[in-house]
């Protein structure tokens, strides 16, 4: 099994730059918060998911995303 998180990330940013009105947005901007964390950019997840609980407070993805950003590692 391998891991194309830049290939993920790039997926995402599509998703988010092409339909960021769409349902999906919340989940794609988590999931790229979640491929930035495995590739250790912590700041850039850190900014990421907290972007996730501003736009989208009410969604699923919001709650997922302030769990992880419990996670994260403290500031480099």
């Amino acid at each position: 099994m391998t891991h194309d998180y830049a290939g993920a990330a790039g997926a995402f940013r599509t998703v988010l730059k092409k339909y960021p009105d769409s349902r999906k947005a919340p989940d794609a901007m988590l999931k790229l918060g979640y491929t930035q964390a495995a590739q250790k950019q912590y700041s850039a997840a850190r900014a990421t998911l907290s972007e996730v609980t501003q736009k989208f407070p009410d969604s699923d993805s919001a709650k997922l995303a302030a769990d992880r950003l419990k996670k994260l590692p403290a500031q480099q």
